[in-house]
């Protein structure tokens, strides 16, 4: 295994106290790491090292999560997290970045690629997670569907 160079921080962002991980070099392709729930960062703490010799890795807390403060005015849902995260990655100078995605933060990150798709250089959903409440009419067929199927009854 490599030799770990991950290297912890923090930074104000917006008045909220936010730690992260990197490693990588400065000038390399920026892959970022949204974590998912209930965890932090410390996921991708053995991942991080094994990528670093051609990436530039960059895996937030989000604020209630790891080592970020836990601010009582923060919109703790998949909009005020993804806010967070393009905010993040702006602070940090990040233009352009793939994501890495997984659980609940494939729900986050996919709205930022979503809002920003021209920023995106790829995107890899690992195990990515889908919530009913989040699915809007569209969906309605697919709810329908899922149902009969599952229960056997008339949808």
């Amino acid at each position: 295994m490599p030799v770990c160079h991950v290297t912890h921080h923090r930074l104000d962002l917006d008045g909220i106290d936010i730690f992260y991980r990197a490693d990588g070099p400065q000038d390399a392709p920026v892959v970022l790491l949204p974590h998912g729930y209930p965890c932090s960062s410390y996921e991708f703490r053995g991942l991080m090292p094994l990528l670093a010799d051609r990436w530039r890795l960059l895996a937030p807390d989000f604020p209630g999560c790891g080592y970020s403060a836990t601010p009582d005015d923060f919109a703790y849902d998949f909009d005020g997290y993804a806010d967070f995260l393009e905010r993040f990655i702006r602070h940090l100078g990040i233009e352009r970045f793939a994501l890495y995605l997984h659980d609940f933060g494939s729900q986050i990150g996919l709205r930022l690629a979503i809002a920003q798709p021209q920023r995106i250089t790829a995107l890899i959903v690992q195990n990515g997670d889908i919530y009913e409440d989040q699915l809007g009419p569209k969906y309605a067929a697919l709810q329908r569907y899922a149902r009969r199927v599952c229960t056997g009854l008339p949808a």
